[in-house]
This record gives structure tokens, sequence and C-alpha cells, in this order.
């Protein structure tokens, strides 16, 4: 068992990384993807700190994909939570995003929004 708690752990670590340096490298990404990224590292960290089981992980890969999936929309829709949420998800964007210019984040993120509405323009124009 501790063998698989080892695999998940590195599955875990894994995640962690690769979407923390897909928060940097794409710009446009959006508040769900940063929060799993968080999520991810930090549940990651906190597992190495307190020297917990490592079968956890499991459970916490898991989690995190319905946590940044459902959370993040249903904290952005509930005002009281939505502006500590906001803050987080932006301080932590903001620290690995250091080094990258603000007028290309504000540029690829107009960029993104841009082409998400086209693609709802061309699904309703679709479905009429």
């Amino acid at each position: 068992m501790e063998i698989l708690g080892y695999v998940g752990y590195t599955i875990l670590c894994f995640l962690a990384i690769t979407w923390t340096i897909g928060v940097r490298m794409k710009l446009d990404a959006g508040v769900p993807t940063i929060f799993g990224a968080l999520f991810f590292l930090t549940s990651a960290v906190v597992l190495a700190i307190l020297g917990l089981n490592k079968l956890h992980s499991l459970w916490i890969i898991v989690a995190g994909f319905a946590f940044s999936a459902l959370s993040a929309p249903i904290a952005l829709s509930i005002p009281i939570i939505s502006a500590p949420f906001r803050i987080l998800v932006g301080l932590f964007a903001g620290i690995v995003r250091v080094g990258i210019p603000s007028h290309k984040i504000k540029a690829a993120q107009d960029a993104g929004m841009r082409t998400t509405m086209g693609e709802l323009a061309k699904r309703q124009s679709k479905n009429e």
C-alpha cells in the first residue's frame, strides 16, 4: 500500500507542477484552472510538510478536479465569497507569473475572452 501511496503522491506532484506551469504559460487561464493549480500545489506541500500518509493523495487528486471544476464557479457567483476568492487566485497567479509584463497578460486575457465570445456566438447561431 505504501508504494501505491507514493505513486499517487508522484501523480499529485506532477499535477501540481504541470498545472502551475500551465498558469504561467497560458496567460488567459481561467479561475478554475488557477484554483486547481493552487489546490494541487498546496495539497502536495501540506502532505510533505505534515508527513501524512501518501495514500491521501489518491482522494486529493479526485477531489482537486471536482473542487476546481465546481467550487470556482460557485464561489464566483456568491458575492461574499467572491472577493476573497478572487484575491487569493489573483495573488497566486501573480506569484506564478512574476517577470511576465502585465500588458502581455492583459492582451492574452482579452484575446481569450474574444475567442470565447466568438465560440458562444457560433453555437447560438447554429441553434437558431
